[in-house]
């Protein structure tokens, strides 16, 4: 059996674009989340890291998240680890690994409200199809 699966809480580093793709007119967003880890070095130093994760949502999540997510709010994601291929503007091929989001929980809003997509058919059929 495999698994790909990830969860993750964080913060999102900036305000979401929600775009429509082409014929279908499905939502999509993309955006990123910052994940900070603390630890104390040898000479007991404090260091303090941020890892950047880029995330990409559809549909119904899409539309929520970029309804209610800004710059800076805490959220709690689930999701599928995707990694696309595509070419630049100079012809040169380029890789993208992304969190597809199919679950969240928002932390900072009133009430920490949920969210829990359920992918269907069509969705994984034009999540298959996407171009990027």
């Amino acid at each position: 059996m495999d698994l790909n699966k990830v969860m993750i809480i964080g913060r999102a580093t900036t305000d979401l674009d929600v775009k429509k793709m082409g014929e279908s007119g499905v939502s999509v967003v993309n955006f990123s989340v910052a994940t900070n880890r603390r630890y104390k070095n040898s000479e007991g130093n404090t260091i303090e890291e941020a890892e950047f994760h880029r995330c990409v949502a559809f549909a119904g999540i899409a539309d929520t998240l970029g309804k209610y997510l800004e710059k800076g709010k805490r959220i709690y994601i689930e999701g599928r680890i995707r990694t696309r291929k595509w070419e630049d503007t100079n012809g040169n091929t380029r890789y993208t690994t992304e969190i597809v989001v199919e679950n969240f929980i928002f932390l900072d809003s009133a009430g920490n409200k949920t969210s829990q997509g359920q992918s269907s058919e069509v969705d994984k059929q034009e999540d298959e199809d996407l171009p990027f």
